[in-house]
């Protein structure tokens, strides 16, 4: 495809590497984006003649007797990014090729910070017909050279060494020119070690230093012959301030309790390259079967590396000196332990509302991440006087200092719905009760407050509305009875009933049924418009700011927010709150008439006005709801594409030019689709203690192969797939637990050999 800024990120180690071929250059750095400088890197072959042939991430040009290979572009999978270019004048084809490994729930492997990489040339029989200037040579003299502004680096030991420091104050280029200033100024200093090893012992160093050289046969890309090399990186120095329970601590990268030093990192790199290689290219290949089309699957690699590269996964002991003699990590404790993500440009850490959407991650993949989040905002979590409750915080911190909320805006309505709904669901999802029954005092808190918030008892909450939609319309940012809000306040309610009620809490989990029920009825009632649900229930605009006494401009709009807290609640087997065919229609209707150039706006009074993880959260919820058609990937992508080439260096972008969320980690709700297009459901704690309850549901109308990620045995490497036969026949291979293939309501006569059907 198309040349384009990619992103590649460590889970929690912060090394990442921005490619940017249109600034020829990297940015780079052992602590990741916004943390990172600007790399000059010169990777490329010389040819017979002595030109020099370097793919676009260097400075260097044709007076340096350099020039970039022609026909440059770019291949992504899950784990990896592929640049290549081609000599026409000799016809050979280079490429480099670089790796960052992931294996799901194996630690050692996905936070090692380091990445591989391979470097390989080959003959090209033809190149649009041109003549070449001589033979295709049996042999050619590849390199790679760095340059970096503040950067010590050395040739030893078989590579290069580069040592480094970095403030700990991440900065925007689209801050306000002095915004960032003195936050710099004051930021402590953090120093890195990067190693660029070659496991080619032939490779040699270029006589300046800054690089090596190897010879390499030219051979077709299938015999196995390539340059490899590792380029490792670490930190030994704190890197956080965190405040975990109670206590304000200095927090280092988690890997230092694996690895003292950045050679401890290269030497374990070296010894297991072919086994996590493997692993890795085995997850790739494991998603590479599911029938996404190509703006889905450019989408889901591209938003997961930006997820990966704002990773924080920290502990607060102090480095240790590696393995123990047996090889095992060191023993460690929960108490020590951090996990939190950045918000991106915004730079907060672990916002509630931004995991809600990157939470297919977890549920996905790692739901251990998600407990950790959980316990650190319970952590947090105030008391509030008036109501009786409690409320979520926003975040846990800002830039480099995780130590308390650092948004000016409370979001309480928000914020305690999302953490309820993210509570029920990994509970049901995983089996784990443990942090509802410790967390019981906390779920009735949070609900009173959400009880209060409704202030007039009118189903539609009148308090703690402030919300992290940025949006032009007054209708969804100031309006009263905001239907968004209702909806998941009573989801939330309807939650934290379930929660108390498993922990023999019947009173309170009663009350709060009987006002949900209540509540349920006057939102039906007042919204609903006939073929969709209004944006607020109240129109009038009278004593909100300037607007006059006239009509809320919007009001009536159709909303892709509507259905935004059923999702989890599908995910679980919890029917709908809202009737079902109505909430069908309003979710199709909005598609039809919220549409924009890269996805649909927030309303249909704003069209233009899009968040692409909230296309995509509604997306899959229309997929549980059943609701089939095209998608609207490309739309998504094609944002993503603009964001990403000529002056625009943004990664992953969530929204339009309205505002700033660059680098963002929302669109990892793609890896939703590995959920929702099976219709995957997992309850854990189905009623009466009966046990584990799975069901899968697919179209039936075209051959399909879906891993069920959330059941897979990722040590013993048995991951089940759902399998569509061309004959709508669904099978399942390699079950971990007993999953019911429900029974397609458009095919009644369905039926399948041994598998029981239900519906």
């Amino acid at each position: 495809m198309q040349l384009m800024t990619w992103n590649l990120g460590r889970l929690g180690s912060r090394f990442g590497l921005q490619f940017e071929p249109y600034n020829r250059r990297v940015m780079h750095s052992g602590l990741g984006r916004f943390l990172d400088k600007p790399l000059d890197l010169a990777v490329g072959l010389v040819e017979p003649d002595g030109q020099q042939r370097v793919l676009p991430f260097t400075m260097d040009s044709d007076h340096m007797g350099v020039e970039q290979f022609s026909n440059c572009e770019q291949f992504d999978r899950m784990n990896s990014i592929t640049f290549r270019g081609y000599s026409e004048r000799y016809r050979l084809r280079f490429e480099m090729n670089v790796h960052s490994v992931f294996y799901p729930q194996n630690e050692l492997l996905s936070t090692m910070p380091a990445f591989y990489l391979e470097l390989r040339v080959s003959p090209e029989k033809n190149f649009r017909n041109l003549e070449p200037v001589g033979p295709t040579p049996k042999e050619v003299e590849l390199f790679i050279r760095v340059r970096r502004g503040d950067t010590q680096i050395t040739a030893a030991d078989g590579g290069l060494r580069l040592d480094y420091t970095v403030p700990l104050a991440p900065l925007d280029p689209w801050e306000r020119p002095g915004e960032s200033a003195d936050r710099v100024a004051q930021a402590p200093v953090a120093q890195v070690h990067d190693r660029l090893v070659s496991l080619n012992p032939e490779a040699v160093p270029v006589p300046t230093g800054n690089g090596l050289t190897l010879k390499l046969p030219v051979t077709e890309s299938s015999s196995g012959v390539k340059w490899r090399l590792v380029w490792a990186s670490h930190c030994a120095d704190p890197v956080l301030d965190i405040r975990h329970r109670g206590a304000v601590r200095p927090a280092w990268l988690r890997y230092t309790e694996h690895w003292a030093d950045v050679d401890q990192v290269v030497d374990e790199a070296l010894r297991t390259r072919d086994e996590r290689l493997a692993l890795s290219r085995r997850f790739e290949k494991l998603l590479e079967q599911a029938p996404l089309d190509a703006a889905e699957r450019h989408l889901g690699h591209f938003s997961y590396q930006n997820f990966l590269c704002n990773t924080f996964w920290c502990t607060t002991a102090e480095p240790v000196s590696g393995l123990t003699p047996e090889g095992d990590a060191p023993p460690r404790g929960p108490d020590r332990e951090w996990f939190s993500t950045w918000d991106g440009s915004c730079f907060y850490h672990g916002v509630v509302d931004v995991e809600y959407n990157a939470s297919m991650f977890y549920f996905a993949l790692w739901p251990r991440l998600l407990r950790l989040l959980i316990d650190q905002w319970a952590d947090r979590i105030a008391p509030h006087t008036e109501s009786g409750g409690a409320v979520v915080p926003h975040d846990l911190g800002f830039a480099c200092s995780a130590t308390d909320q650092a948004c000016v805006n409370d979001m309480p309505v928000e914020e305690n719905s999302n953490f309820l709904l993210l509570l029920e669901t990994y509970a049901h999802w995983t089996g784990d009760v443990s942090r509802v029954t410790a967390l019981a005092d906390t779920v009735e808190a949070l609900a009173e407050y959400l009880l209060w918030a409704d202030g007039n008892r009118s189903g539609f909450p009148s308090r703690g509305l402030a919300s992290a939609v940025r949006s032009e319309s007054a209708a969804l940012k100031i309006a009263r009875k905001q239907t968004y809000y209702a909806i998941k306040r009573v989801a939330a309610l309807r939650a934290a009933a379930s929660l108390l009620a498993r922990n023999h809490r019947a009173e309170a989990a009663r009350r709060i049924e009987d006002r949900v029920e209540e509540d349920l009825q006057k939102i039906e009632e007042a919204a609903w418009l006939g073929d969709h649900y209004a944006v607020a229930a109240d129109k009038s605009a009278l004593d909100l700011f300037n607007l006059g006494a006239g009509e809320m401009p919007g009001w009536d709009a159709y909303s892709i927010f509507t259905g935004n807290a059923m999702l989890l609640p599908e995910m679980i087997g919890r029917p709908p709150l809202l009737d079902r065919d109505r909430l069908m229609l309003d979710c199709y209707r909005a598609n039809v008439e919220c549409k924009g150039r890269y996805g649909d706006g927030h309303t249909s009074h704003e069209p233009q006005n899009c968040r692409i993880s909230q296309n995509l959260w509604r997306d899959m919820l229309a997929r549980y709801l059943g609701i089939g058609g095209p998608g609207s990937a490309q739309d998504y992508w094609d944002l993503q594409v603009m964001s990403n080439t000529h002056a625009q260096n943004l990664g992953y972008t969530d929204t339009y030019i309205h505002n700033r969320l660059h680098n963002y980690p929302r669109g990892m709700v793609t890896l939703g689709y590995f959920l929702s297009t099976p219709k995957l459901m997992i309850d854990r704690l189905t009623p009466g203690g009966t046990g584990t309850y799975i069901t899968v549901d697919p179209d039936r109308h075209s051959q399909q192969r879906w891993p069920l990620l959330p059941l897979a045995d990722w040590q013993a490497g048995k991951i089940p797939v759902c399998v569509v036969h061309d004959d709508g026949r669904v099978t399942l291979e390699a079950t971990t637990d007993p999953v019911v293939v429900r029974r397609s309501e458009e095919d009644p006569d369905s039926s399948v050999s041994g598998i029981e059907f239900i519906g």
